[in-house]
């Protein structure tokens, strides 16, 4: 019976060559236990089928040895277990078998010692990624006479037939190979964590839990690192194989040299925001490799190498939340957030603004305040510019020292003082003031055009403090008033004046409504220079006339002289 059994496994050993998996084989000896790895080899490889006939043909021979002892069934088991495959989608533990296995054993007659093969099930695994395969032994006798072998097999296998021909046994599970740790760590990230104290400021890198220095003094070189500073390491770990993945450790600058300012200019500061990195202190990082990004106003994170940051079109007096971050070789290293509120808007217009005139000197403002944020108001008169702060709570203003009978064009408009000044729109209004007396005429001159004719000029006054008037001139002789001249310029010709007669003449400027004070200087008419030479013609010739008659008497007396001589 043991015959046919040995000679039936064997002629199946030809029918099916990929029949057992290869795994593990143990080969026992009197008190020793031996285990061989056999190399994988692919299905239907003949030379397994030679390698398992040989097998099973020697467990033949020693049973046909009629000189060995046959041992008791109570002899010990060999198993070998091989990993499942990465087909199995189960994973089953047994009592004999690895995990991930399901192992039926299938007893022959138990007359004799047995030695029992487990045999994976196929249809049962964990995961593609199985763990590399096991061995476990148990301790095995072997004595000079063997008995014979029981072969463990599925339990729904019903003949010797379909022991052999179960798809497990035609199953072989590769080794995955292991990959290279340069090719795990490809992407590897590296955290670098800041330590600040008093006495120091230091980094100290981070990886991923699994990974592993390949020296002693690698755990040692990531920790205390100074900013800026070079060094290399390897890392490897179980799971993988050399070549180790290699990395330059490069860590960034002191986080705390780095500082977010408000960099916004103070006349955009109401609809804008800008930010600024500022590098307090020196560093040997190159800077090329710092990067920064920015968020601002719920809008979308933006990555720059600028170190400035701007956002516009904002609304005013309202608050933003930034948020910006430092990189250096694409790793963060310092951040910080910052609240900002735009600066206040500009105020509004002052509401039903309305001017007034008190007297030739005063005027009246009143006024409603704005709708809106404001400080303080500038009431604007001067003729020079020159404005009036007003506080906020005023509604009205008196103007005092003005000039008489002149238009004012009044402007009012708020102001809100924040990181800049900013003014509201004008709100504007006008008044003249009442005429008042002008002033004085200036520079008045009179000169003689005749020997009884005047001629008189003067400068207009400073301030006319009216509308347009005249000017009058009055001429007296002592406190007697002889004329009164009305003209629209200072240019009066006072004529038939008396001659020889001391004159004062006084001019003032009148306009519609007032009379200026007047200004006076004084003339004397000259002699009758036509009087006189008439009279001196009169003379001449009466002086004449008196000679021809003396002449004359002379000339008679001489003729009758001469008579009386003839006589």
């Amino acid at each position: 019976m043991d015959l046919w059994l040995k000679l039936l496994a064997f002629g199946f050993a030809f029918l099916d060559t990929a029949m057992f998996v290869t795994g593990q084989a143990t080969s026992p000896t009197q008190g020793t236990n031996m285990t061989e790895e056999s190399p994988a080899v692919p299905p239907r490889d003949p030379l397994l089928a030679r390698t398992t006939a040989s097998s099973l043909a020697s467990i033949s021979d020693r049973e046909n040895d009629s000189s060995e002892a046959k041992p008791p069934s109570s002899a010990g088991t060999a198993t070998v277990e091989v990993s499942p495959g990465p087909e199995d989608n189960h994973s089953t533990t047994d009592g004999t078998g690895a995990p991930g296995m399901k192992t039926t054993p299938l007893t022959l007659p138990a007359d004799t010692a047995t030695s029992t093969v487990a045999i994976p099930n196929p249809v049962h695994s964990s995961s593609p990624a199985a763990s590399p395969p096991r061995i476990s032994n148990s301790t095995t006798r072997d004595n000079a006479s063997d008995g014979p072998t029981t072969f463990a097999a599925p339990s729904s296998l019903t003949t010797s037939a379909s022991i052999f021909s179960t798809a497990a046994l035609s199953t072989i599970v590769p080794t995955t190979p292991k990959p290279s740790c340069e090719e795990k760590y490809m992407d590897i990230p590296v955290n670098y964590t800041y330590t600040y104290n008093e006495n120091s400021k230091t980094y100290s890198v981070m990886f991923a839990s699994d990974v592993q220095c390949d020296s002693q003094d690698c755990a040692k070189m990531l920790q205390n690192l100074q900013e800026c500073e070079h060094r290399t390491v390897n890392l490897s770990h179980s799971s993988c194989v050399p070549p180790f993945k290699q990395i330059l450790l490069e860590t960034p600058p002191d986080p705390t040299k780095f500082k977010l300012e408000d960099c916004v200019q103070p006349e955009k500061a109401n609809t804008s925001l800008c930010l600024r990195w500022k590098n307090s202190g020196n560093f040997s990082c190159d800077e090329r490799k710092l990067t920064y990004s920015f968020q601002c106003a719920g809008k979308p994170i933006q990555s720059t190498k600028e170190k400035e940051f701007g956002v516009e079109n904002l609304y005013p007096q309202h608050t933003y939340t930034c948020s910006s971050q430092v990189f250096y070789n694409h790793r963060a290293f310092a951040n910080e957030s910052k609240t900002i509120e735009t600066d206040f808007a500009s105020p509004g217009t002052p509401q039903d603004i309305e001017c007034s005139n008190k007297s030739s000197q005063e005027g009246h403002v009143t006024w409603k305040p704005p709708n809106s944020v404001f400080h303080k108001f500038f009431l604007c008169y001067r003729s020079d510019g020159e404005c009036v702060t007003l506080n906020e709570s005023l509604t009205s203003y008196d103007l005092k020292q003005l000039k008489p009978y002149t238009t004012y064009h009044v402007t009012l408009h708020a102001s809100v003082k924040g990181k800049a000044e900013r003014n509201g729109t004008k709100a504007k209004c006008d008044f003249r003031t009442n005429a008042a007396e002008p002033s004085k005429v200036r520079n008045i001159h009179v000169s003689r055009k005749t020997d009884n004719s005047m001629t008189v000029t003067c400068t207009p006054p400073t301030d006319l403090n009216g509308p347009p008037g005249n000017y009058v001139l009055k001429v007296l002789i002592g406190d007697s008033e002889k004329k009164t001249y009305f003209n629209e310029t200072c240019n009066f010709l006072v004529k038939d004046l008396s001659y020889s007669t001391e004159y004062t003449f006084q001019v003032y400027y009148k306009n519609g409504q007032f009379h200026g004070a007047p200004e006076s200087a004084s003339h004397s008419t000259s002699y009758n220079s036509h009087a006189l030479i008439i009279f001196l013609i009169f003379l001449i010739i009466v002086t004449s006339i008196a000679l021809l008659v003396v002449l004359y008497k002379i000339y008679d007396l001489h003729k009758k002289r001469s008579s009386n001589l003839d006589e």
